[in-house]
């Protein structure tokens, strides 16, 4: 059957390094603090995989290194967000995740903590476009079981176990609502 979602997921981590320098520019090494201390749960991300993530985003010209001379004998190097970083940046944090269990639980769970960072009601409004394209996905998978012969029994159990874990997200993202947004990202 394929990607069966019209949205395409996008679990990659640059989008992690560049939603940390759309908060503020910072050097990898602190870059990479963050993200352990904030997104360890989602991304396994080494500091020597955060440092050549920002080589490469730095070759596309997302991002912008400065020198900054610290004392006489350290010199970091800060990076900002360029603005061609910015706008894919934003434009993946406005996008629905696809609705794969671990897609929600990794990309959904990154754009959800960046817009609580970045915009008051952002984080809700993502958040309420996530279950609604959550639940056309699972009206579309539903449908899509009604369709497939009694003869497949593998095909349809796989279908089923994807509609349950899919029902299961749905549920959790409900839980979520923009009410209990505070207590969660506190």
């Amino acid at each position: 059957m394929g990607n069966t979602s019209a949205i395409a997921s996008e679990l990659s981590p640059q989008f992690v390094v560049l939603g940390f320098l759309r908060i503020r520019p910072m050097h990898g090494y602190n870059l990479h603090r963050h993200l352990q201390a904030d997104l360890h749960e989602l991304w396994h991300i080494s500091q020597s995989q955060s440092y050549a993530i920002l080589k490469r985003l730095e070759k596309r010209g997302w991002v912008a290194p400065t020198p900054e001379t610290h004392d006489k004998r350290h010199d970091r190097i800060i990076f900002h967000l360029s603005e061609e970083g910015k706008s894919h940046f934003d434009l993946w944090l406005s996008r629905p995740t696809a609705s794969s269990t671990r897609a929600i639980r990794v990309e959904f769970l990154t754009r959800l903590f960046f817009a609580s960072q970045l915009e008051t009601g952002l984080a809700a409004r993502l958040l309420q476009e996530q279950i609604g394209a959550s639940r056309r996905d699972l009206a579309r998978l539903e449908r899509h079981l009604e369709e497939i012969p009694g003869h497949e029994p593998f095909n349809r159990l796989g279908l089923q176990l994807r509609i349950r874990q899919l029902i299961t997200a749905v549920e959790w993202l409900q839980s979520c609502e923009p009410s209990h947004l505070p207590a969660l990202l506190d």
